[in-house]
């Protein structure tokens, strides 16, 4: 009997409590968030409706076998009473110095059996699913840190528009089981699985988290934080942005190698979106030209599809730095044009604003419309590197230098493995070469470029603060270099008066440029 008591839904005062599925529901059917604790709470005084339930009786209920405090209980009691709307406790009432009573008509039915019908992921953007964190501690009250790890993770990736991600309350139905996550995967229709531990030692807490592909189980990406248990919400923070920050590019490398296994035929808007992001960081001007050829057919298909507008506007702005040349006026209007697509159909999109802003910034010639959408995408999504690396290219336009630097360390942080880290560090090379520091420009301009030998920016970055430095023999070996890989570069065609607010940098740089051996 006991089974089928769990396959019950409990109705009382507007919200019904789904025990077989382990949710709240509020009176218009939407899925109330509550942590596992609380609705064990819930259940319990349901159950016993009109009766009060002791707190010797409640604790047992809810942390069996557990022996803990009853601040744990007092927690529990305010979230279930904020998540059926009862702040003043008329429904779920205290009865002084005996217990908790839940002051309501409950009515019980059988809980209807969803449909069986196989999930099948998103074609159009990676999903995901954020699995209840197993509390290794050996103390219950690790429950509500665990828990709330995984709420703020989820909300965080939530705020991401490119992710698919499965809501919370679906989730924690998994709290307490082992599955397998090819298992997980097929039941909620989703293509990665993150999961996670808390283990608290002492005063210390150590967090480890992995994701993995659901189709094959293969583990993606591990990473592991240890810190002082001082402060919860600081530190539940700090490992929620250091999750968000790292996921992204993982999901997107991951992105790719799926597609690229699916060969040539049947390929989708989405498809052609990845495999144009996979040639963005190739050394060749053919291969920029073949991503824009790629981004360009994805928005034929797709004429909504705001990152693609994006990334469009991004391979614009790259060949122009190429040397490849289009008549400015052409170039300018282009890159505005693509531009404000991007905004039109992805305004809530971080990939489409950061695409548009830095179409807008170099090849738009329009630095101050770029500062919006970073600080627009910035908003939308904190937690990515991508955003603030665009933020210090911005910042270093407008000659805040202070600005681009703490952007592009921030970028740094929140995604240390990045394929694209060479682009942040790049972004400091021009920070402190603008601010005068030309011996610390070389450091990170020779570290840009290890990162990525064949990335042009980066090359003539370097010769630049070489040349400033006095040390012109490396300085010319460096643009003979950025020469091969772009051999269409003239300093006429790169317009560095156009994106650069400061008039003194301007003719600095053109200088540099010109000792460095650049033609003109």
């Amino acid at each position: 009997m006991a089974e089928k008591a769990e396959e019950e839904v409990l109705h009382f005062a507007g919200v019904t409590l789904d025990l077989g599925r382990g949710s709240l529901r509020n009176a218009a059917g939407a899925e109330v968030p509550l942590a596992p604790k609380p609705f064990d709470l819930l259940r319990t005084l349901a159950r016993e409706a009109g009766r009060t339930v002791s707190k010797d009786a409640l604790l047992d209920a809810v942390w069996p076998g557990v022996t803990v405090t009853e601040d744990s209980l007092f927690q529990a009691v305010r979230d279930a009473r904020r998540a059926i709307g009862d702040e003043d406790g008329r429904v779920l009432r205290s009865v002084p110095r005996r217990g908790y009573m839940l002051d309501a008509v409950v009515n019980a039915a059988p809980a209807v059996p969803p449909v069986a019908e196989p999930l099948t992921p998103p074609e159009d953007r990676p999903s995901l699913v954020v699995l209840p964190f197993a509390n290794l501690s050996g103390d219950a009250e690790q429950d509500y840190f665990a828990d709330g790890m995984v709420e703020e993770i989820t909300s965080a990736l939530g705020c991401i528009r490119s992710f698919f991600v499965i809501a919370r309350n679906s989730a924690f139905t998994y709290k307490g089981r082992a599955m397998d996550v090819r298992q997980v995967g097929r039941e909620l229709g989703v293509r990665y699985v993150l999961e996670g531990s808390v283990r608290k030692a002492g005063g210390r807490v150590r967090i480890a988290c992995q994701l993995a592909e659901a189709e094959t189980g293969r583990q993606l990406w591990s990473e592991r934080f240890d810190a002082a248990l001082d402060d919860v919400f600081e530190l539940q923070d700090r490992v929620t942005e250091a999750v968000a920050g790292a996921l992204e590019p993982s999901l997107q490398r991951a992105e790719i190698d799926r597609v690229l296994r699916k060969g040539a035929q049947d390929l989708s808007a989405y498809d052609l979106f990845l495999q144009g992001l996979a040639l963005m960081n190739l050394p060749k001007t053919e291969s920029l030209l073949e991503a824009k050829s790629l981004f360009s057919r994805a928005v034929e298909i797709d004429p909504g599809f705001g990152a693609a507008y994006g990334m469009l506007g991004q391979c614009i702005s790259l060949l122009k730095a190429a040397g490849v040349r289009v008549p400015p006026t052409e170039e300018i209007a282009e890159a505005r044009r693509v531009a404000r697509l991007a905004v039109e159909h992805g305004r809530d999109d971080t990939t489409a604003l950061c695409g548009a802003a830095f179409a807008l910034a170099y090849a738009g010639m329009d630095p101050d419309a770029a500062a919006v959408l970073i600080a627009r995408a910035s908003a939308l999504n904190p937690n990515s590197a991508r955003v603030w690396g665009f933020a210090a290219y911005v910042s270093n336009l407008h000659g805040d230098t202070d600005s681009a630097i703490a952007s592009a360390e921030r970028a740094l942080r929140l995604s240390p493995r990045d394929p694209f880290r060479y682009a942040f560090l790049h972004q400091l090379t021009l920070a402190h070469n603008q601010a005068g520091r030309h011996e610390d420009a070389v450091a990170w301009g020779r570290r840009a470029v290890g990162e990525n030998p064949n990335s042009v920016q980066a090359l003539r970055t370097l010769a630049a603060a070489l040349a400033l430095a006095g040390r012109l023999d490396e300085a010319r070996a460096t643009m003979a270099e950025m020469l091969r890989l772009a051999p269409d570069v003239r300093l006429s065609t790169l317009s560095v008066r156009g994106p650069f607010k400061s008039e003194a940098y301007i003719q600095r740089i053109s200088e540099a440029y010109r000792l460095a051996g650049m033609p003109e």
